[in-house]
């Protein structure tokens, strides 16, 4: 994506190409820096085989691309106890998985409380993430908590709750612009700046709130170029993560296929261009 501010860019690139060889053609193409791996081949990564895993890395490398993050769908799941001990489960299937992508970032979710951010719960979520970020600790690995849908930390007294309680260089934020929208929140009036501290990663794809539609970067109600240009005066520059959803979002990946990535990934370097064009 070029050099200068805001350049290490990369992608959920499995929404516009199911095989690995498709997937890093297409990263090549555009000018990422690297893969977030999260489906090959129509199996989820958790369900990839150590030689599966071995062979995409082995095809991004030679690409010159890095794998980015495990992208699990890991504590996407009620808050109950069965779940936890089956979470806890795809966390060290994921872990391992890290180690024979070549990466150390793994992005995971909250559990899901309702439709509300309820302090009742925080202490049987406390209990669940406490596990999951000492699991992480031990692997020296990095679990990035995204803001997805209604899951307790999609909310930002959840997210904060939980990043300040956690916050480490094992469990980071990777912030979702849409994600907050679709809710009805907005990333500079509840998010920054408490969550520069903790903020790891951003996944790039804006929304329309009034129309719950999800939009390439800048078209919607994220405040993205507002945000930019904030983190830039801030000295942030941290991996910028396309995951498009331009066709469908659905609850455990999304599609966009690759005119439309192409399309995202236009709109993200314009976004840029402005946003670094008004700071020099």
């Amino acid at each position: 994506m070029g050099s200068g501010p805001f350049a290490w860019v990369t992608g959920f690139v499995d929404e516009a190409a199911a095989e690995a060889a498709e997937q890093i053609s297409l990263a090549v193409r555009l000018g990422l820096r690297g893969v977030d791996v999260r489906t090959v081949g129509g199996k989820n990564v958790l369900a990839l085989s150590d030689d599966e895993a071995r062979a995409y890395r082995d095809l991004a490398e030679a690409a010159g691309l890095t794998v980015q993050t495990v992208s699990s769908p890991v504590n996407k799941v009620p808050l109950t106890q069965a779940n936890r001990e089956e979470e806890r489960r795809k966390l060290r299937r994921a872990i391992e998985l890290a180690g024979l992508l070549g990466t150390r970032r793994i992005r995971i979710f909250s559990p899901s409380v309702g439709d509300q951010c309820d302090e009742r719960d925080w202490p049987a979520v406390r209990e669940w993430m406490a596990e999951q970020v000492a699991m992480a600790r031990d692997a020296d690995i990095l679990l990035l908590h995204e803001n997805d849908a209604r899951f307790y930390g999609a909310f930002p007294e959840g997210s904060r709750r939980l990043l300040e309680e956690f916050g480490c260089a094992h469990f980071r934020a990777a912030f979702d612009f849409a994600n907050t929208v679709l809710i009805g929140f907005r990333p500079m009036r509840d998010w920054f700046p408490w969550l520069l501290p903790h903020l790891d990663t951003l996944h790039i794809k804006d929304a329309v709130e009034s129309e719950g539609r999800v939009v390439p970067a800048g078209e919607g109600d994220g405040q993205m170029e507002e945000t930019f240009r904030w983190l830039l005066a801030q000295g942030w520059d941290g991996p910028l993560t396309l995951e498009p959803h331009l066709t469908v979002a659905g609850p455990f990946g999304g599609h966009t296929g690759p005119e439309l990535f192409e399309t995202a990934v236009r709109s993200l370097r314009s976004l840029l261009a402005r946003v670094c064009a008004r700071e020099g």
